[in-house]
């Protein structure tokens, strides 16, 4: 699996076909309900630092060919970058512009939720025994309390 592969290209092209007729239907029909962008703003920097963050754990251990489970944000959770996307950069880009662009959070999990299958079993394939005692100690997206 590359790292840039997975369903990262599948979830990101359907959220980009989404947030396209979203932008065309909020000009055309001259929707901005629901706006925040000071708070949108916020939860995408705070987003882009985490995800940063994340990025830089996961990258070095991927290119050495391991899998990165001890510290970071991959200690609480399996998928810490889809769920930075998904509730910090996508929701506050929605917040941005309001409207039909609110939805775009929605589908950006039903892409990541529709996919996620894949790309943990290309990973269980990869690391084996690793991946799944990892699986069962830490949750998908949410961390336990």
């Amino acid at each position: 699996m590359k790292f840039w592969g997975g369903i990262f290209p599948k979830v990101a092209l359907i959220s980009s076909i989404y947030a396209i007729l979203a932008f065309y239907l909020n000009e055309r029909l001259e929707v901005g309900l629901f706006a925040f962008p000071t708070l949108g703003l916020v939860m995408i920097a705070l987003g882009l630092a985490l995800w940063f963050l994340c990025y830089l754990q996961v990258s070095k251990a991927y290119s050495e060919g391991k899998l990165f489970t001890k510290g970071g944000c991959y200690s609480k959770i399996r998928h810490p970058i889809y769920s930075i996307w998904g509730f910090l950069i996508v929701p506050g880009f929605s917040l941005l512009f309001g409207g039909f662009m609110l939805l775009l959070p929605l589908v950006y999990w039903a892409g990541v939720l529709g996919f996620i299958g894949e790309e943990e079993k290309a990973l269980e394939e990869r690391f084996g025994d690793e991946w799944r005692e990892y699986s069962e100690r830490a949750p998908r997206f949410i961390p336990r309390p």
